[in-house]
């Protein structure tokens, strides 16, 4: 061997022809390109001979030799630890390589928003005042104006106060209701006066649009005032101005002035702080749930402590918008509705001004 012969010439492989496996000179003319690769033949015969060619010696790229040569490394590997996992035995089962993701880091939650703070409505300094006469009127000498023994109590929101009424109310009445519907079930049942008082306003004639034939009675000297509306009938000596006695009959319960709905008492409550000032109503509907009972028995009667107390049935109400002009003394006679059959009657007009006590009677 020549050891004078230089590395690369001793390391470079003999050129082998493609078509007949012949010793070619590396200075042979027979080249042919093919693709991406570079024949060499040892013959003009043989590059343009016919038959398969034998082989095509196309050396690549070192850098390409040593990345197959890793995938080669790198996929046996795998597939031996998996070979191994699987006992052995050979798989059909395509391989999947799992390759776990780093979790996201979990955020914390940002602390939840206070509640809005819920604002009490303002109470205004009347609201007050009424509110603390109605408390004085639950300790004071008052009773049902339907006898006993059952208490009769509005059964629904419609005949509560402050149910939703068409026209034009005032404001203290929410959405139109300025009294409370009781009773109904005894046509011509006798009504009693809620305390003792002077007779002030009586209407005996027609009145379908007006509340019917009703009854008012002036309390502590006529600061305050019960309302006894949609009578049958009225005794003749219930004249205005007559001293009442609380429990005396002063009308028989009926229908007059109802249009769409059966008999019963349509009672309310009105207050005048003064004689200039105006008249305005108050639900009378915590009242009767507490007040006495009459109860008669052998023509006679007596108060009745025993019986429980009822229970309000007045929901929130939406109020209507409308003026009211505090000057003025007239106070709107309010639209009843019976609890078996709610009143879709139209508002009624008003009556004549409250301190004529002979305006409307006969």
């Amino acid at each position: 061997m020549n050891l004078d012969m230089p590395s690369r010439a001793r390391l470079s492989p003999a050129l082998v022809c493609p078509r007949c496996r012949g010793a070619v000179d590396v200075k042979s003319r027979h080249v042919a390109v093919t693709g991406s690769a570079v024949l060499i033949y040892c013959s003009e015969g043989c590059r343009r001979g016919g038959g398969e060619i034998i082989t095509a010696i196309e050396h690549p790229p070192r850098r390409a030799g040593w990345l197959l040569a890793a995938g080669l490394v790198v996929g046996g590997t795998a597939f031996g630890l998996y070979y191994a996992s699987r006992g052995g035995e050979p798989s059909d089962e395509p391989v999947e390589l799992a390759i776990a993701l780093p979790t996201p880091p979990t955020l914390p939650r940002p602390p939840p928003s206070p509640p809005a703070a819920v604002t009490p409505p303002e109470v205004t300094e009347q609201q007050r005042e009424d509110q603390a006469l109605l408390v004085e009127l639950m300790h004071d000498a008052w009773i049902h104006p339907l006898a006993g023994p059952r208490r009769r109590m509005p059964i629904n929101h419609t005949a509560a106060f402050g149910a939703e009424r068409a026209g034009e109310r005032p404001p203290e009445c929410a959405s139109g209701h300025c009294g409370v519907d009781v009773g109904g079930s005894i046509w011509g049942e006798q009504v009693h006066a809620v305390h003792d008082g002077v007779v002030d306003w009586v209407n005996r004639g027609p009145n379908e649009e007006r509340g019917g034939v009703f009854v008012k009675i002036a309390h502590r000297e006529g600061a305050l005032y019960s309302w006894y509306f949609h009578l049958a009938a009225v005794p003749r000596w219930i004249q205005p101005g007559v001293k009442i006695t609380a429990g005396q009959v002063i009308g028989l319960l009926g229908d007059t002035g109802v249009k769409n709905s059966g008999p019963h008492l349509h009672f309310s409550m009105s207050v005048k702080a003064s004689k200039g000032g105006r008249e305005r109503y108050l639900d009378p509907e915590p009242l009767i749930a507490i007040w006495p009972l009459w109860i008669a028995d052998d023509g006679k009667g007596h108060l009745s402590t025993g019986e429980p107390p009822g229970m309000p049935v007045r929901e929130p109400a939406r109020a209507k918008v409308r003026r009211v002009t505090e000057s003025s003394d007239q106070v709107t006679t309010p639209e009843v509705a019976t609890p078996e059959a709610p009143s879709s009657a139209e508002a009624k007009p008003e009556p004549p001004a409250a301190d004529d006590p002979h305006a409307g009677s006969n």
